[in-house]
């Protein structure tokens, strides 16, 4: 092709982004702009911080209690300050793709903070839905992850920022992530490996017993990392983040990698 033909190329058929640019949403990610627009959006809902405690959408002690330590938190803190479920969706941003056109579900995100995260990665904010416990916005709904309302196969990617460890089944939480997630759907969630807290048996479960679980859940795992660090309690746990995919009813690939 001549020179021409390549500048012509370059200005009217221009190759399209794998991903469309957002850079409003970019600068919306620098720090403080970051830290004051979460601020007011997390100001608004303040007024939800009184009925907290007096509402359940659970029934058994179990979950009663995961619903009083949760709240208990999110009305001491009052605002989050911190952008540790940033990384929940970086990963879930790979490969690069036209988020806009995907249904998010947030699983366990306390307040409007982690909706604000998933929209600024290209997420469309009329296709995001998030569920607790509790609710602090109008877009979380109380609801159990270990029995979710939602019909088979409805959402594109699903995410527990540091939520999976409080089920009182694990199995059967990931189960339910499987059944609302589309063939193809995106799973990731970090997950603290923390014997030192037995209050909540899930910190006692392992990667490894983490990895059966998906498999027998139709999943296969894309992305894995693990860090070790010193937590609040002055005990060392290990905060894995993972990547899974539901590989149930697709075609198998033709030129898989075993691990």
């Amino acid at each position: 092709m001549s020179l021409a033909g390549h500048l012509y190329r370059s200005v009217f058929q221009s190759t399209a982004p794998q991903c469309p640019p957002r850079p409003w949403r970019t600068i919306l990610r620098l720090p403080i702009i970051f830290d004051l627009v979460s601020l007011g959006l997390q100001l608004r809902d303040l007024g939800r911080l009184s009925r907290l405690t007096k509402d359940y959408v659970v029934e058994d002690d179990y979950h009663r209690s995961v619903h009083d330590y949760n709240a208990g938190v999110t009305i001491n803190k009052r605002i989050t300050v911190t952008r540790r479920a940033e990384e929940i969706y970086e990963i879930l941003a790979q490969p690069p793709r036209d988020l806009t056109k995907e249904q998010l579900l947030i699983v366990g995100p306390r307040n409007v903070a982690e909706l604000y995260l998933g929209w600024l990665h290209g997420y469309r904010w009329r296709n995001i839905q998030a569920i607790d416990l509790y609710s602090m916005n109008p877009k979380i709904r109380p609801m159990n992850m270990e029995a979710m309302d939602f019909e088979d196969e409805s959402f594109d990617a699903l995410t527990m920022s540091a939520t999976l460890a409080y089920a009182e089944d694990f199995e059967r939480a990931i189960g339910e992530v499987s059944r609302v997630l589309k063939p193809g759907g995106r799973f990731v969630f970090g997950h603290p490996y923390d014997p030192g807290s037995p209050e909540w048996p899930g910190n006692l479960v392992r990667a490894s017993e983490i990895k059966g679980m998906l498999e027998r859940c139709g999943f296969e795992i894309y992305f894995h990392t693990a860090v070790d660090k010193v937590n609040s309690a002055g005990d060392v746990q290990t905060t894995h983040r993972f990547g899974a995919v539901r590989t149930r009813g697709l075609d198998p690939v033709r030129d898989p990698l075993e691990f």
